[in-house]
């Protein structure tokens, strides 16, 4: 009788910012594995961090807890992580970081804008097409910075 008050109460202890870490951990391995979905990832790693007692963070892994990536009976094939976003996809298509894309944007922009306006004598035009495409850079640049400093 005496286990069952034991298990209560450490149920019961407040948990610390390691223990939601190892938690939201565990959810982020469960997920690339592909044992959770994107949704429910993200629904249990927001009750993790909210989590104040290890018995509301046991109910979030208890079902994770018996496979992972040591489970022998489990075949393991990582995901593509963001550092190779950049590389062909199975169905043979590429993704384009929004870098690269507004470097594209910004070619044909030239080509269309800057290129006939020095022509016709104009140069002052390029000062336009330079702050105009600048200013449809910054978002690219922030997302591309954004997600260089998480991996």
């Amino acid at each position: 009788m005496t286990t069952v008050q034991d298990d209560r109460s450490d149920d019961l202890q407040r948990v610390s910012d390691a223990d939601r870490d190892a938690a939201t951990t565990m959810l982020r391995t469960a997920f690339e594995e592909g044992r959770l979905a994107q949704d429910e990832h993200a629904e249990r790693v927001d009750a993790a961090l909210g989590a104040r007692t290890r018995g509301e963070l046991a109910t979030l892994t208890t079902d994770l807890a018996a496979t992972g990536r040591n489970h022998p009976d489990r075949s393991h094939q990582p995901r593509p992580g963001p550092e190779e976003a950049d590389e062909p996809e199975e169905d043979g298509g590429s993704r384009l970081s929004p870098l690269a894309g507004w470097g594209i944007f910004t070619a044909v922009a030239f080509f269309v804008w800057a290129v006939p306006a020095l022509v016709m004598g104009y140069p002052m035009g390029v000062l336009g097409w330079a702050l105009f495409c600048g200013f449809w850079g910054i978002p690219p640049l922030i997302v591309t910075l954004v997600r260089r400093r998480r991996s």
